[in-house]
């Protein structure tokens, strides 16, 4: 049965047009820095995968983060994503992931976490249910490398000052942060405060012992939990009398000397790199959960300011606001200069520009001739062109290894010497061939289907050149094509069995009176041979009136077995000797639940189609036992005259097959979802039959099929192209009426 549902699904992801999403749930807002950069990560990795669609959401919980705010966003989001199927979730930031995790199964069923930004990462309080659901990067705050190398840079630093807050984020590592810092306690001061008003930090920095420095973790609100806007921190870097040092990269920049520092780009990047992997099939499970290190980052005017020694600054350090070389500042001037030299310089530069010029045309072509190679030699399929007398001038790599030949083997050699059997097939004197499939032996002798495209390509002069040839192996396409429609006939007959059992009931009924009646006339022989001798003649009727019934029953059996067969080809047949053949099959059915079935044909015509006999009947047969089950159904709460009509007309060249009951109908909303699987009314129905009955009208016979408005009852409508109509004598309208 999984088997099945993933060829289901299969079929469905090609013709399905939705939407692909992801949902990039932000902890925080948008403006802080940390919140873009992660964003901004997002972005650039989503650049590569167009199909797909970003969505991002704001928690805003730096600003506002109570039990009642985080309720009024699962109701608001209930509402919000209710019918939007995202394929992948990434959540940045520990509340967004806990958020995630926690409401899961009632905003995000089903649906893969990936997170970033996430501090005190413990994979032990992920939901086991949920444990195949989540991967990441982890945010990871380098306090011991930043303590080691500030002592590095500041060799007589004695003093380091710590600034947190006491926001959600900043508590899950202040445990952390204090079992690093106690590391160092023998060689340094240092004091840990998440206690701060911006209106008298200066004071408490210029408290500071000499030889002190501060190391900033993170600062968005206050003691009072008032949000500090970042130009609040930056004009406190700025305006830092002692060197700052930051674990966080947004601060690079703004005024802090430097440090060992996350990168919120980075932490957005790698995650959507996992979101796509998981797009692509890989199992969560194997998809690492990442702790990027830190980076060591400074600033030049920084560095500058406190006359920091440069030897002491790591030497794979990334510096910025560098100072500019001689040339960079006084290029005008420099440019200037060289144009005032003497003529002969002046054409001996103009000779030097234009050799400077020429060698770098030749070093694109060559990037270019590079490019081109790669692109050549990773396309699967087989490349060649040749020249008009038949040389091959050349190929990629992928024609190398289908010949087993290398390079220098096939270009300059004539054609037919090199791939004779393809020259053979392809080669016409009177016919340029464009494209063509055939079967071509590869260097392990095995035959393989091929796709041959070819095209002519011209010089300069628009003159014809040669022909570029390539070879596609179409061998897994068409194996995969053979497998798709043995699963399309998979699932027909699979559909056709569900209605076997209502069949056969028909059957037993159909048999039971030529059974009846060979029992009598068993009784009746044996009574006449007690009463008196059977002549010949009285034998021979005998044995008549026995092979009439069971040849009745015969027939009723060869009705039903030909139901069953599917139709292994296409053939012409009639619309009406099909709706009547399968009437004689269901009857009992129909007259034990008191249903009558008019059948009109427009204009007394017999119509034609070209298509599968059998497969038609069972669309047909499918509906009917819908519109049965429907009338039934009605008939428990109210007392009604079943009634099934069927209108067979022509309409623009195609015969059209209308099927109305009188049953509880279909609801209008309902209308266009009715032929999806898994789409049922009945009770344990498990959707396919009407899905069944589109696959084969629209896909194997190329017609239509869809729901009509009712206002009493259901009306289904299937369309196929007509083959002719034949004018048949007599009157081919029915009015059947089955009664028990």
């Amino acid at each position: 049965m999984k088997i099945v549902l993933l060829l289901i699904s299969l079929i469905i992801g090609l013709y399905a047009n939705e939407t692909k999403e992801i949902l990039l749930l932000h902890s925080y807002n948008k403006g802080l820095k940390w919140s873009d950069g992660i964003s901004q990560g997002v972005e650039e990795a989503m650049l590569k995968h167009p199909e797909y669609e970003l969505t991002t959401d704001y928690m805003d919980s730096k600003k506002i983060d109570s039990f009642e705010y985080f309720d009024l966003l699962i109701d608001l989001y209930q509402k919000k994503y209710i019918n939007r199927k995202y394929k992948v979730i990434i959540a940045a930031d520990n509340y967004a992931y806990n958020f995630a995790l926690k409401n899961h199964e009632k905003l995000f069923h089903n649906i893969p976490i990936v997170f970033c930004g996430v501090e005190n990462f413990n994979k032990k309080k992920i939901p086991i249910k949920l444990q195949n659901y989540v991967t990441g990067v982890i945010e990871y705050k380098e306090i011991k490398k930043n303590i080691k190398l500030i002592k590095k840079v500041l060799p007589d630093v004695k003093t380091i000052y710590i600034i947190s807050d006491n926001s959600f984020s900043s508590l899950v590592i202040k445990k952390q942060i204090l079992s690093r810092a106690k590391e160092f306690k023998k060689d340094l001061n240092i004091i840990y405060d998440n206690e701060i008003e911006m209106e008298t930090i200066s004071q408490k920095i210029n408290n500071l012992p000499k030889n002190s420095v501060i190391l900033f973790t993170s600062l968005y609100r206050d003691k009072n939990y008032r949000y500090i806007p970042y130009n609040e921190l930056r004009l406190f870097f700025k305006s830092s009398k002692i060197p700052i040092f930051a674990v966080n990269k947004i601060h690079l920049g703004e005024g802090v000397l430097g440090g060992v520092m996350i990168n919120p780009y980075q932490q957005g990047y790698l995650a959507t790199q996992k979101a796509f992997e998981i797009l692509n099939g890989k199992n969560i499970l194997n998809i690492k959960i990442d702790k990027p290190a830190g980076e060591y980052n400074f600033d030049y005017n920084i560095l500058k300011k406190f006359n920091i020694n440069r030897l002491n600054i790591p030497t794979n350090a990334n510096i910025i606001n560098k100072p500019k070389t001689f040339f960079e500042k006084n290029r005008e001037l420099v440019e200037s200069a060289f144009s005032m030299l003497p003529l002969l310089l002046f054409l001996l530069l103009g000779l030097i520009v234009n050799i400077i010029r020429r060698i770098r045309v030749e070093i694109k072509l060559i990037e270019k001739n590079k490019l081109d190679n790669v692109l050549l030699n990773n396309v699967q399929s087989g490349i060649f062109w040749k020249s008009n007398d038949d040389i091959l001038l050349g190929c990629n790599q992928p024609l190398c290894n289908f010949l087993n030949l290398s390079k220098e083997e096939i270009i300059g050699k004539k054609m037919k010497e090199i791939m004779p059997e393809l020259c053979q097939k392809i080669f016409k004197p009177d016919e340029f061939i464009n494209e063509i499939e055939m079967t071509l032996t590869n260097k392990t002798k095995e035959r393989i289907n091929v796709l041959i495209k070819r095209k002519q390509y011209y010089n300069n002069k628009n003159e014809e050149a040669g022909i570029i040839t390539i070879i596609s192996d179409m061998t897994k396409m068409k194996k995969l094509e053979a497998q798709r429609k043995k699963d399309e006939q998979f699932i027909i007959q699979r559909s056709k069995l569900s209605e076997i059992g209502e069949m056969m009931a028909s059957v037993a009924h159909q048999w039971k009176n030529p059974l009846v009646e060979i029992s009598a006339i068993a009784q009746e022989l044996q009574y006449k041979r007690k009463k008196a001798q059977i002549t010949q003649e009285d034998t021979d009727l005998f044995v008549y009136d026995i092979m009439t019934q069971v040849g009745y029953m015969t027939n009723t059996i060869d009705d039903f077995r030909n139901f069953i067969k599917p139709s292994s080809f296409k053939s012409e047949f009639s619309v009406n000797k099909a709706v009547k053949e399968l009437l004689n099959i269901i009857e009992h059915n129909i007259k034990y639940n008191y249903i009558k079935v008019n059948i009109v044909y427009e204009n007394n015509l017999e119509y034609f189609i070209f298509g599968y006999s059998n497969e038609f009947k069972q669309s047909i047969l499918n509906i009917i036992n819908n519109a049965k089950d429907s009338i039934i159904k009605r008939k428990e709460k109210e007392d009604i005259n079943g009634v099934i009509s069927l209108y067979i007309k022509n309409s623009q060249n195609m015969v059209c097959i209308n099927i109305k009951d009188n049953g509880l109908g279909i609801p209008k909303e309902k209308l266009n979802s009715i032929f999806e699987p898994f789409i049922t009314s009945k009770k344990g129905g498990d959707g396919f039959g009407l899905y069944m009955v589109k696959l084969i009208i629209e896909d194997k016979m190329g017609g239509s099929i869809s729901a009509l408005e009712c206002e009493n009852g259901a009306e289904i409508m299937i369309c196929i192209k007509n083959r002719f109509t034949k004018i048949e004598k007599g009157q081919l309208n029915e009015s059947i009426s089955f009664r028990r």
